[in-house]
């Protein structure tokens, strides 16, 4: 048996989303209001980011040194060797941006993975986001994670899927496994889906062993 792996980035590599901690240290105004506005269903997920966006107040430079600070899940690079050494198909898909996960995937000396993401843009101090993979029927979130997960699934391997929150609800539910914690985790719990909760990647590792 064939498997693939999808996993989220903001939270779940990551110990703190990497777009709520750039608005928390950097935005001028309540950006907190505008996400309930996305989690509600007012406004799409790439109306919000971008009007986040415009709250932030930094430039690259600032921005880079600020999350190159967050740290990741301690047992994650150890995850990363044992599927490479296994050679699992592994794919980071995020409704976050591409300069935060390579920052910080840079800065922990993690090579050679592919990412699914938002990207960001600088023009001075002004922070621009453009979103490639949204889906358009549907406009939730900026980076549509299932319409990814059945492009890159080409051989109908088995999905493991990995996840912490909201924009992972429509993508984990195709998942042969689902790894799951925080909102995720209460939502499927809600929809009586089976899924596995985690708390690190260690409790991930642990299991993954057993599966394949």
């Amino acid at each position: 048996m064939e498997y693939i792996i999808i996993c989220d980035f903001d939270g779940t590599i990551t110990l703190n989303d990497t777009v709520n901690a750039m608005a928390d240290e950097f935005s001028v105004g309540d950006w907190r209001k505008l996400d309930e506005m996305w989690i509600c269903g007012k406004c799409s997920g790439s109306e919000v980011s971008q009007k986040i966006l415009e709250m932030i107040d930094t430039d690259e430079h600032k921005l880079r040194e600020f999350i190159k600070n967050i740290k990741i899940d301690p047992y994650f690079k150890e995850f990363m060797e044992y599927i490479k050494e296994k050679v699992i198909e592994f794919y980071i898909v995020s409704d976050g941006f591409d300069f935060n996960i390579e920052t910080i995937l840079e800065e922990n000396e993690i090579i050679g993975v592919i990412c699914f993401s938002n990207m960001l843009q600088f023009e001075g101090k002004k922070l621009m986001g453009f979103y490639p993979n949204v889906n358009e029927d549907c406009k939730k979130c900026g980076n549509c994670k299932r319409n990814i997960i059945t492009n890159v699934n080409i051989e109908n391997k088995k999905i493991i899927y990995i996840g912490d929150g909201y924009s992972d609800r429509c993508a984990a539910k195709l998942g042969d496994y689902i790894f799951a914690k925080g909102e995720l985790a209460n939502h499927l719990k809600e929809e009586n889906i089976d899924f596995i909760e985690f708390n690190n990647f260690k409790d991930i590792l642990l299991k993954i062993k057993e599966i394949i």
